[in-house]
């Protein structure tokens, strides 16, 4: 498990940037090579990075791990003195059901980041009731069979609704903010306690923070009442989105 000192400090959190896709990403620029990421880290002053790529079935995992073995020589090969974390971006799209727990057990990532909000992707659960408490509900479901197992070392965008608001029903509305204010400051609370509590950090996502501002300076606030682990993450796709600093001060005005 990996997990940092709980710091509230911006600048020192964007020193690591533990959400980056490679080429193995479908959705990742072919740009994406090790080579030009831990160029572009460099260039930016990054002291770590974690490369993350999409797991969506438990039928992707002997591949997704063949495909880190290769990551792994490639970053060895080329010499950088940043630390790099070979991990994944898990997937939770149902509770009780997420890839890794279906690895063998010689799989063993630097870094278990999970999605449990892909609400998009053809695989995920989808919750039947398609209110905001609707999805609210599912994803506390999930979110406590991860902590309940220790199964996630941080948890990508945390309960954005950029990604489930476009399945509420019509009467609901389809804005991002929807599904984040269903959310009361004490299930936030709840929810984020019972993650510190199992040792899971929750991602700040740049674009996630800049797509809920409000719901993302609550979590922040709560967080911090808690003494929760936030670590920085740009979800970079493309070389252009590695840079950390990039929109730091938009994070900053959203949050402090």
């Amino acid at each position: 498990m990996f997990l940092h000192e709980a710091t509230y400090d911006l600048d020192e959190l964007a020193r690591f940037n533990l959400h980056c896709h490679t080429h193995y990403s479908n959705c990742a620029k072919r740009e994406m090579t090790v080579e030009n990421i831990i160029k572009e880290a460099e260039r930016c002053g990054l002291e770590m990075l974690s490369l993350n790529d999409h797991i969506l079935s438990p039928d992707e995992l002997e591949q997704h791990f063949e495909n880190n073995e290769q990551l792994r020589k490639e970053v060895e090969a080329t010499g950088t003195k940043i630390k790099v974390l070979i991990g994944g971006e898990f997937s939770a799209y149902d509770t009780d059901k997420y890839t890794l727990r279906f690895a063998d057990e010689k799989f063993k990532p630097d870094y278990r980041l999970y999605a449990a909000n892909h609400y998009h992707v053809e695989a995920w659960h989808r919750p039947e009731d398609r209110s905001p408490d609707g999805f609210k509900e599912h994803m506390t479901g999930v979110l406590t069979c991860l902590f309940n197992e220790k199964a996630a070392d941080c948890i990508a965008h945390p309960i954005y609704g950029g990604y489930s608001a476009r399945f509420l029903d019509e009467k609901y509305g389809h804005e991002v903010a929807t599904v984040g204010k269903a959310w009361s400051d004490n299930e936030l609370g709840d929810i984020m306690q019972l993650g510190h509590e199992s040792g899971c950090a929750w991602e700040l996502n740049r674009g996630a923070v800049l797509g809920d501002p409000e719901f993302f300076r609550r979590m922040f606030n709560i967080g911090r009442e808690i003494g929760v682990v936030f670590n920085f993450g740009t979800d970079a796709h493309s070389i252009a989105d590695i840079d950390t600093r990039k929109n730091l001060d938009e994070v900053k005005r959203v949050l402090l």
